[in-house]
């Protein structure tokens, strides 16, 4: 059993190392067609270090790309963006350019989407290239050349945006990076990423036994200890900053109560269910336990002192008679059974029709105790006894 639970820590252990490997270099990113001419762009992020995400979109799969969005918040782990203009009769192309603290930059693969015109959509006044030519204006929606700002990256020109959101990425440049941003010329800017701090990663060996399991990095041991945490009973125990000690889970050994009754096992119960019968039998009944020896316990039943009281209504008078007194017996109907001493029905008398009613003694066999159920309107009234005493 240890050596079995051993071999799946182990398989665990290799499982989130290759999870870590396998993990996706770039995020992966949706494109889908919305109705009344939108298209939808989500995405998930799988890198808490990314410090800018910007939406572009070409008419053309490898170049003239164009940012149409730029996340203020680039760390979230999903986010998306709705393209509300969207290009209409030729296949147009969505890609996410992100970078990575430190100045790393990627491109994913462009997904492409053709969108037809909307039939009840008024078709868009064509341009006319000759009208505000050189005012500085746009024409049919387009930006003015003069209004973009190239992104340039070591002399590559990784972007080009318009001056609003050149301002965005401006802002997420100095709020979240060491990066700087050096003015070429009114239209041109020179991203300079901060030279990236090599981070020395911290690694943790877990030992059992004083023999060393496996060694980690940090993130892994926490998924590790996270993991021992919440589906096992071992612990952990630090022996100093980069090593733990394992240590497995050994349940106590189940402890019973043998309880007997006259000398015959009643029951045997673990002991944490005797403390609950325990106080049962305290609180529910006036049993006794007696302590035999540590594990053996004996229940002695509560017997009850039975206290005699003649009845009121069939008893023996002072002469020895049984004397029957009914004062309703006109309003009622009366019936009653006498019976031995071992229980055996001797007589009955269904009818009682006078209040008062005394029996000779030749009714009954013998001298001694008699007993008696007294039915009033087919309803037991009374269930007592008599004695009969020898003449």
């Amino acid at each position: 059993m240890k050596y079995l639970r051993g071999f799946t820590f182990l398989l665990f252990l290799l499982f989130m190392q290759c999870s870590a490997l396998t993990q996706n270099v770039l995020p992966d990113f949706n494109v889908k067609e919305l109705t009344k001419g939108k298209v939808q762009i989500s995405w998930n992020n799988p890198y808490e270090s990314c410090v800018q995400l910007a939406v572009q979109r070409s008419g053309d799969s490898s170049k003239d790309f164009r940012t149409i969005f730029s996340t203020p918040s680039p760390e979230l782990p999903s986010n998306g963006f709705l393209d509300n203009k969207p290009l209409y009769g030729i296949k147009a192309y969505y890609r996410i350019f992100y970078v990575l603290s430190g100045g790393a930059y990627y491109f994913s693969k462009p997904i492409a989407v053709l969108l037809t015109k909307p039939v009840n959509e008024m078709p868009l006044p064509k341009a006319d290239p000759k009208k505000n030519m050189g005012k500085g204006k746009e024409v049919a929606g387009i930006p003015n050349p003069k209004d973009l700002i190239k992104i340039f990256i070591k002399k590559l020109k990784v972007f080009t945006l318009t001056k609003a959101e050149y301002s965005l990425f401006r802002d997420s440049i100095n709020a979240k990076t060491k990066d700087a941003l050096h003015k070429i010329n009114d239209q041109s800017i020179e991203w300079r990423p901060a030279k990236a701090v090599p981070r020395k990663e911290k690694y943790i060996s877990i030992y059992k036994k004083n023999k060393l399991l496996v060694t980690v990095n940090e993130s892994t041991y926490k998924k590790i200890k996270d993991s021992i945490a919440t589906q096992t009973l071992d612990t952990l125990f630090a022996i100093d900053q980069s090593r733990i000690q394992l240590h497995s889970f050994i349940p106590e050994e189940k402890k019973y109560i043998f309880i007997y009754k006259k000398d015959t096992l009643y029951s045997k119960l673990e002991l944490q269910l005797y403390k609950r019968f325990k106080d049962s039998i305290a609180t529910k009944t006036k049993d006794t336990l007696f302590f035999i020896n540590n594990n053996q316990l004996e229940i002695h039943p509560f017997m009850t002192k039975y206290i005699w009281r003649p009845s009121v209504y069939i008893f023996t008078n002072l002469k020895g008679y049984v004397t029957i007194l009914l004062p309703l017996a006109k309003q009622h109907r009366y019936r009653i059974i006498f019976y031995d001493e071992d229980g055996s029905e001797i007589f009955q008398i269904k009818s009682v029709r006078e209040p008062e009613l005394v029996l000779d003694k030749t009714n009954f066999v013998h001298a001694g105790w008699f007993s008696f159920d007294l039915f009033e309107d087919d309803k037991l009234k009374e269930k007592n006894k008599f004695f009969l005493q020898k003449e």
